[in-house]
């Protein structure tokens, strides 16, 4: 491995009670931070994280930039229940994952569009190393979530991947450890720039056995709450009153006043 890559691993982690608490938020039991750190418990971390963390920029629609800060994502996805962005949502399942005996370190991505690749570090994945091989995971990508292991390479020494979900989003990974404070600046570029997709309009987002629940709001829309599952897909549209019990009952977020959508984008063309 290259030196450089090597000097860029961190090894901060929520441990003892806030390692419990973020057990709690995601409906584990604590008993299990004594287990072994395998692919079991990995999978069962990451499935249980994205049904109970939203993906989800409401607070960008408040006018609140992304805090990747560790207390930060500590306080608002685990004490205030709330969910996050790519680097909220895997910047805490990646100290989560420390606590519980993990090697696991953040890599960069760039998100395919479809005017080509996006920025550098427009995403954020993790490496977890498991009995010395390496697992690309994903807990931030929208709901579709990533434990695979890499077989072509190692993701964390130099190797860059090519993912693709069955949805047909993807991106690529750059290869290189990095600590979250290399992601601030793309965190809050998309908490406040017009070509960020996050400030195009509201996405709040979980994952579980029965499907996946979105709701979501364009600019000048109504919210609408998209529930994806074996069956098929079912949409509807909501009125104000009826966000404030759907994010309440089915994502877990208490908004009394739920945001509309910035659309930071329309502003900037003025």
């Amino acid at each position: 491995m290259d030196a450089c890559v090597a000097d860029r691993r961190e090894a901060r982690a929520i441990t003892g009670r806030d390692l419990h608490s973020y057990l709690r938020r995601i409906g584990l039991e604590a008993a299990i931070a004594d287990g072994p750190a395998d692919v079991g418990l990995l999978r069962t971390v990451v499935a249980a994280q994205i049904a109970s963390v939203p993906f989800e920029n409401l607070d960008i629609h408040r006018g609140i930039p992304v805090d990747i800060e560790p207390a930060a994502l500590v306080d608002k996805l685990v004490g205030r229940r709330r969910g996050g962005i790519c680097y909220e949502v895997n910047g805490l399942l990646t100290l989560a994952l420390r606590g519980l005996g993990f090697d696991a370190h953040l890599v960069g991505a760039e998100v395919l569009t479809d005017a080509g690749y996006g920025p550098p570090l427009g995403h954020v994945v993790l490496v977890v190393r498991i009995d010395g091989h390496p697992w690309l995971v994903d807990a931030g990508f929208g709901g579709e979530a990533l434990v695979e292991e890499a077989t072509d390479g190692d993701p964390g020494a130099g190797t860059a991947y090519d993912v693709r979900f069955e949805s047909g989003s993807a991106y690529r990974t750059d290869g290189v450890l990095r600590p979250l404070a290399d992601f601030v600046a793309m965190a809050h570029w998309h908490s406040t720039s017009p070509g960020s997709r996050f400030t195009r309009g509201i996405v709040c987002s979980v994952t579980r056995s029965d499907g996946r629940y979105t709701l979501s709001c364009a600019p000048g829309g109504d919210y609408r709450l998209t529930i994806t599952g074996e069956n098929g897909r079912e949409a509807r549209e909501l009125d104000d009153a009826d966000v404030v019990e759907v994010l309440r009952r089915e994502f877990g977020v208490a908004l009394a006043d739920p945001p509309r959508p910035r659309d930071v984008g329309a502003a900037a063309r003025l």
